[in-house]
């Protein structure tokens, strides 16, 4: 048995109509979260996303490659004596914003990690 997750030995039983229990499924399944998970997040008052789209963390790395890439052309500009180029450097930064702004969309929680982290 994993110790990061202890043993769920107690089971709590309610029932629904069939709308609700559709809404919940429905929902659970958007979240991509059994209905189990979804129930025991939502009971505790988590904050229930949609899972992100299947292309989501391939995006974020091609995005993340970008941004690098410009810093270091950045740098390279810098050591030759090259005016450092403001339109690099402000597409650099808009890379970064969409990446930040993909984590705040689709992983609150992420986001609310690396802020606690960070104090």
């Amino acid at each position: 048995m994993n110790k990061n997750f202890p043993a769920k030995s107690y089971q709590i039983h309610f029932r629904v109509g069939k709308e609700d229990y559709e809404s919940i499924r429905k929902n659970a399944s958007k979240a991509g979260l059994s209905i189990s998970e979804y129930a025991r997040r939502a009971m505790f008052g988590e904050v229930i996303v949609e899972a992100p789209p299947a292309d989501y963390y391939q995006l974020i790395s091609l995005m993340k490659r970008a941004g690098g890439n410009i810093n270091t052309l950045l740098r390279k500009l810098n050591v030759l004596g090259i005016a450092h180029s403001l339109e690099l450097e402000r597409c650099q930064n808009e890379i970064f914003e969409a990446v930040s702004m993909l984590y705040e969309t689709f992983r609150p929680e992420m986001v609310k990690d690396r802020n606690n982290k960070s104090e």
